[in-house]
């Protein structure tokens, strides 16, 4: 077979991803959040056939062309092999062929697989006879789910999610009293706490601090909540942030840093201490 012709522009960037993150973008794509993300296997057939993800396609190299002229270049691409050294290899070509979102599983397929086998043992949390009346006028009115308050709907947001954006701080306690996740991720892997930062709203972040949410969260563009609010020109956020350990060291996929991105000299005073 002729081996296709590569683009002459410079090739974006393979992505490692950890298991749980990889879990992550398989559960979101299954729950709808994410529409598109192609899995690849790229193990021996033998092993494939003996287990492999659900949804995943076995792929050898030589099979590389046909999938050019089928998948197309703005979807997601998640590949795992034994360890995660060959998914490198081929998520290197997927991203040589310009595909904008290539990920690999740092670890392989036993890893990966065990992470999502975990993510199903927790029981849904349910609106039920606790929920006040204020948090059943808020899932009716949103269309959420009464039996499954992890449930996302609009744009990938969870009842969490969508209270932390409107800022509403009482509905937000009361939805982790309840025992939602806090730590879900809409369609741009974002969690909660980035919606409670475009809300510019201290209260709900602190909700969520408080809970134990993941103040380091990158989502799909490598950007973290801190990163956010400082190219929002948000101060306050960014001074919040800080307060509470987040990591203003992290770069984001284009190799930024949150005090590279400020919007205002006000978040590039309170983040110049990082840049040195």
């Amino acid at each position: 077979m002729n081996s296709p012709t590569r683009t002459t522009a410079a090739p974006s960037r393979v992505r490692r991803v950890n298991a749980a993150d990889a879990a992550d973008l398989i559960l979101r794509h299954r729950r709808g959040i994410l529409p598109e993300l192609a899995i690849y296997d790229v193990r021996d057939k033998q092993s494939f056939d003996a287990s492999h993800i659900e949804g995943a396609c076995h792929l050898v190299e030589a099979q590389f062309g046909s999938v050019l002229g089928t998948l197309r270049k703005s979807t997601p691409v998640l590949v795992y092999c034994y360890h995660g050294n060959a998914s490198q290899v081929i998520g290197a070509m997927f991203a040589d062929f310009r595909y904008s979102e290539v990920y690999s599983v740092d670890g392989g397929y036993a890893p990966l697989a065990t992470a999502l086998a975990m993510a199903g043992h927790d029981a849904a949390p349910r609106l039920g006879e606790l929920g006040s009346a204020a948090l059943a006028d808020f899932v009716r009115q949103h269309g959420f789910d009464p039996e499954d308050l992890n449930a996302a709907r609009e744009s990938g947001l969870t009842p969490l999610m969508r209270a932390a954006l409107n800022g509403q701080v009482a509905l937000m306690s009361e939805l982790l009293a309840l025992g939602v996740a806090p730590n879900q991720r809409n369609g741009d892997g974002n969690n909660a706490l980035w919606l409670a930062c475009v809300s510019n709203n201290p209260a709900a972040v602190k909700a969520l601090t408080d809970a134990g949410i993941d103040i380091d969260n990158r989502n799909d563009m490598g950007a973290t909540c801190l990163m956010y609010a400082a190219s929002s020109g948000k101060p306050g956020i960014v001074a919040q942030l800080l307060e509470v350990g987040a990591d203003a060291q992290i770069r984001n996929f284009d190799d930024a840093r949150a005090g590279d991105l400020c919007a205002n000299l006000q978040c590039l005073r309170l983040l110049r201490h990082t840049l040195t």
